[in-house]
C-alpha cells in the first residue's frame, strides 16, 4: 500500500495449527516439527532437493524431485512435501489441501517472478506452508487468495514488493484511476478466511502484513507472534477496506449513508491480531505499526481485535484507525494490552511526526481518527504507552477514560478527544 492519502492505509474460531511432531524421516529430511497431524498423519510423503533431486524423478526419499513445483504437481490431496536445505528459483502454486515443509529453511528466490508461494482457489483449503525462507517477489512473498483454513507458519519472507520500485509499475503495482498501485506486502491475506499466520518474520519488504478483501470477506482470522520489522516504506501490519460493497449504502440524496453490512460480500472483520512484534516499519513511507483502514465509501473494517502486540519506531502511531470516507464502517474494534513505545516518527510526507490523514503534528502512540462517522463500540484499554508526545489521539470516538491505560512519565499528552 503506498499512498496514505484519501484512500488510506490502503492497505475466533480459526483452523488449529499443525500441532508438533517428529517425523520418522532420515537425513535432511528429519524431525521437522509442526508437520504433521489428524489428516497428514498418515499421507502420501513426497521429498524435493535441490542439491539430490533430479528433475522428472519421482519424488521420493530415494528419488527426490529437483524443483517444489513438480513435488506440488504430482502430491495427492493431503500429502506432505519435505524440502531440502537449498535454493529454489520458483513461484510455487498450491491450489489443493497439501502441506509444504521446509526442512533446514530452504529459500525459494522468486526474483523476477510474481510471487515466492501463492495459496488459492477452491481445493486449497486446509493448506500449510511452513519453514521457508521467501524472498525477491515482484509482488507479495507469500499470497493467500480467495481460500480458507490456510496455515503459514514460522517462515522469513524479506526484500519482497520490488514491483513497487520498478519503472514502468505493472500488474499490480500499477495506479487504477485514483486508486495508487499495491503490490501487496511481504505476506498478503487477499479475501481469505478461518486462517492462521503464525511465528513467521517479515523483514526489509516494501510493507509487511497485509489483510484486503477485494472479492469476498477476510474474517475470522489469527495473526499471532509475528515479526513484522523495518518494513521502511509501509506499515507493519495492515487491515485494509478495499471492497465498496462491504458496507450497504443508503439510496438518501446528500453524502453516502451506511444501511447496513454486507459481511457475506466483503469486508475485513472478527480478526484476532495477537502478540506480534511491529517495529520500525514506515520510517520512509507514512506506515504505522499496525493500522486499521478504510479506502473509498462502502468499505468496512469492523468488530477485530489487537491486542498483546509490542509497536515501536514506527512511522505512524504504534496503532492506527483511518476512517477516510463516509459510507464507511471502521467501528468495533478492541485496541487492548498493547505495549507502544516511540511511534509517530513519520507522519507526513516530509519526514515531519504525527499524522497528515488526522492532522496530528507530534509523536503518537495510539490514533485513532474518522473524519466523518462515529467509531461506536471502539475500545481502547489495558495499553501501556511511552515516550510519545501524544499516548492516546482520536476523533469521533467514544471518550475514554484516562485510568483504562497506562501512560510512562514521557509522555506529555496522555490522552487527546476531539
Amino acid at each position: 500500500m503506498r499512498s496514505k492519502g484519501t484512500w488510506g492505509a490502503v492497505r475466533a474460531p480459526v483452523w488449529v495449527v499443525l500441532v508438533a511432531a517428529v517425523m520418522a524421516v532420515a537425513g535432511p529430511w528429519a524431525a521437522t516439527a509442526g508437520a504433521a497431524s489428524g489428516r497428514f498423519a498418515h499421507a502420501r510423503t513426497l521429498f524435493v532437493s535441490a542439491k539430490k533431486g533430479k528433475r522428472f524423478a519421482p519424488c521420493t526419499k530415494k528419488a527426490p524431485c529437483k524443483t517444489i513445483d513438480r513435488a506440488v504437481a504430482k502430491a495427492p490431496k493431503h500429502a506432505r512435501i519435505f524440502v531440502a536445505r537449498g535454493t529454489y528459483h520458483e513461484d510455487v502454486k498450491i491450489t489443493k489441501d497439501i502441506a509444504l515443509i521446509g526442512n533446514g529453511k530452504p529459500v525459494i528466490n522468486a526474483i523476477g517472478l510474481a510471487n515466492g508461494v501463492l495459496i488459492s482457489g477452491t481445493d486449497a483449503p486446509g493448506a500449510s506452508v511452513q519453514g521457508f525462507l521467501v524472498r525477491n517477489a515482484t509482488y507479495e512473498g507469500v499470497l493467500a487468495a480467495n481460500t480458507t483454513r490456510v496455515t503459514i507458519s514460522d517462515n522469513t519472507v524479506v526484500h519482497n514488493d520490488r514491483g513497487g520500485s520498478a519503472k514502468p509499475q505493472t500488474g499490480e503495482c500499477a495506479p487504477a484511476g485514483v486508486i495508487p498501485g499495491d503490490c501487496g506486502e511481504g505476506l498478503h491475506l487477499m479475501s481469505v478466511t478461518h486462517s492462521r499466520v503464525q511465528g513467521n518474520i517479515v523483514r526489509n519488504n516494501a510493507g509487511g502484513i497485509l489483510l484486503t478483501d477485494e472479492t469476498g470477506p477476510t474474517a475470522h482470522n489469527t495473526i499471532k507472534g509475528n515479526k513484522s520489522l523495518d518494513n521502511v516504506l509501509d506499515c507493519g501490519i495492515t487491515l485494509a477496506g478495499h471492497n465498496p460493497k462491504a458496507v450497504i449504502l443508503s439510496t438518501t440524496p446528500g453524502p453516502p449513508t451506511m444501511a447496513g453490512l454486507a459481511p457475506k460480500v466483503g469486508g475485513i472483520y472478527d480478526n484476532l491480531i495477537s502478540d506480534n512484534t511491529s517495529n520500525g516499519n514506515g520510517t520512509q513511507g507514512q506506515g504505522g505499526g499496525i493500522i486499521l483502514a478504510g479506502g473509498p465509501p462502502g468499505t468496512g473494517v469492523y468488530d477485530n481485535t489487537v491486542s498483546d502486540n509490542t509497536a515501536e519506531g514506527n512511522g505512524l502511531a504504534g496503532v492506527t484507525l483511518h476512517s477516510h470516507a463516509p459510507g464507511q464502517d471502521l467501528s468495533g474494534n478492541v485496541i487492548t494490552h498493547n505495549i507502544l513505545s516511540n511511534d509517530g516518527l513519520h507522519g507526513y510526507p516530509n519526514g515531519a511526526p504525527g499524522d497528515s490523514d488526522a492532522g496530528i503534528t507530534h509523536t503518537v502512540g495510539i490514533a485513532v481518527w474518522s473524519a466523518v462517522t462515529p467509531l461506536s463500540g471502539t475500545v481502547i484499554a489495558g495499553n501501556q504507552i511511552s515516550n510519545d508526545y501524544y499516548g492516546i489521539w482520536t476523533q469521533h470516538v467514544p471518550k475514554i477514560a484516562k485510568s483504562a491505560n497506562t501512560f510512562a512519565s514521557a509522555v506529555t499528552v496522555r490522552l487527546f478527544q476531539k
